[in-house]
């Protein structure tokens, strides 16, 4: 069954990876230095909340983000959340054509699993990095 949800041990413990690996070696893990995580966490912060408060994206879609920015700083946050918003516009394209094409509409108002494009755009941009 699936249940859409983000477990709080993944984004926590992704949280306490990169904090820790950045404690320890002075820089992010992905990439970046302590005021780039600092920048990245306040960029997470001021691009998902609002959304939060108008009940657009999930508490689990922020702690992500915020995760994301422990692990590489205000870049990867920035270029993982423009992927995870293009990949979403894409998605948005392809649920409303298939619902006007065979007459049905999307079942709830959340269709758009935002957590999972964010962790695609997070890997995209890894992989654009190196």
């Amino acid at each position: 069954m699936m249940s859409r949800r983000i477990p709080n041990v993944f984004s926590l413990g992704a949280m306490v990876v990169g904090l820790g690996y950045l404690a320890y070696a002075g820089n992010a893990l992905v990439s970046g230095t302590w005021l780039d995580v600092l920048l990245g966490v306040l960029l997470a912060i001021l691009l998902t909340l609002p959304a939060y408060l108008m009940r657009w994206l999930g508490a689990a879609d922020v702690k992500l983000l915020l995760a994301i920015a422990s692990l590489g700083g205000w870049k990867i946050v920035l270029s993982s959340f423009a992927v995870a918003g293009l990949l979403c516009g894409i998605s948005a394209l392809i649920v409303v054509q298939y619902a006007i094409y065979s007459g049905r509409s999307p079942e709830s108002k959340r269709w758009l699993p935002f957590g999972a494009m964010l962790a695609t755009g997070l890997i995209i941009s890894i992989g654009v990095k190196a």
